[in-house]
């Protein structure tokens, strides 16, 4: 995509400055050129705004992993304190029977 922009702006500059006289004379080539260079601009663009979403649902995709991860684990967390508590009680009464 860099390239792209960079190309892009190399043609603009050319087209304005040093091709000008060229393009002034003949206005199919001028039409043309500058299609170009609007088409190659409009594709990065384009470019961009993919990548953007692409992130985006990445970034989504992640939260809501890590998300159910941290649900999981306070989860499990939970249910090995419950566990652990019931055990000193069982020996509590195991011994007060004993």
């Amino acid at each position: 995509m860099f390239y792209s922009v960079l190309f892009a702006i190399i043609l603009a500059f050319a087209g304005s400055t040093v091709l000008w006289p060229l393009l002034r004379n003949h206005p199919f080539i001028f039409l043309g050129y500058w299609a170009v260079c609007v088409t190659i601009t409009f594709l990065a663009v384009l470019l961009a705004l993919y990548d953007m979403l692409k992130i985006r649902e990445e970034g989504r995709r992640e939260r809501q992993r890590l998300r159910e991860e941290y649900l999981e684990s306070i989860k499990n967390a939970s249910s090995d304190s419950s566990h652990s508590s019931e055990m000193p009680e069982k020996r509590e009464g195991r011994e007060a029977s004993d």
